[in-house]
């Protein structure tokens, strides 16, 4: 049987039912643009396999690093996506996160360790938009905090003198003698306008 193609090309296919939720209700609009990203993203095969590095979405308009990633949080804490590889440094290379969107089966990709699964729809737990206003502030703050503790410490450098004994010396010379040349030059401004008036 032959395999029949849509004139148009691809296409994203979302569920009214996915967009009637509380949960989809309380997303930004930056999380509903990622989303559609993202979905734009999936193949018949690929899902749980799908980054998000900056790199890449620039290519989609995405510039602000602060703004996807707090896109990616709140379509994490809602439930329409979940991680299916955590990123980070591997091998001396930085790797990024790998998700899923909970509405789609994923299916068993051995070359990059993802595991099949059946959709779980994980936006569908909340009942209300209220419940769902509150899960995304606590799920934000508890995503935050986790990517806080992901992150190095910051080596604290020594302090260096900015100027050593012998430079100051050279410095105090100069400024001095810039003092005497500033010094000569006001007899000959206070004559200009002695003459002026």
């Amino acid at each position: 049987m032959k395999k029949v193609s849509d004139p148009n090309g691809r296409h994203i296919r979302v569920y009214v039912s996915l967009l009637n939720t509380p949960a989809w209700r309380v997303l930004g609009f930056s999380a509903k643009a990622l989303f559609m990203d993202l979905r734009a993203m999936v193949t018949a095969t690929n899902n749980g396999n799908i980054g998000a590095p900056l790199s890449e979405m620039k290519h989609r308009g995405w510039t602000s690093p602060a703004t996807l990633a707090k896109a990616l949080y709140e379509l994490r804490a809602m439930g329409f996506i979940a991680v299916t590889i955590e990123g980070g440094l591997k091998q001396g290379r930085r790797v990024p996160s790998l998700y899923r969107f909970t509405d789609l089966e994923v299916f068993e990709q051995p070359k990059v360790s993802v595991q099949a699964t059946k959709a779980t729809h994980d936006y569908r737990r909340f009942e209300t938009v209220r419940d769902a206003e509150k899960a995304l502030v606590e799920g934000f703050a508890s995503l935050q905090e986790a990517g806080k503790k992901k992150q190095l410490p910051k080596k604290k450098l020594p302090v260096q003198k900015l100027y050593p004994s012998s430079t100051e010396n050279v410095l105090e010379r100069r400024f001095s003698d810039t003092d005497s040349v500033q010094g000569a030059s006001f007899p000959v401004q206070n004559l200009y306008r002695a003459n002026a008036g």
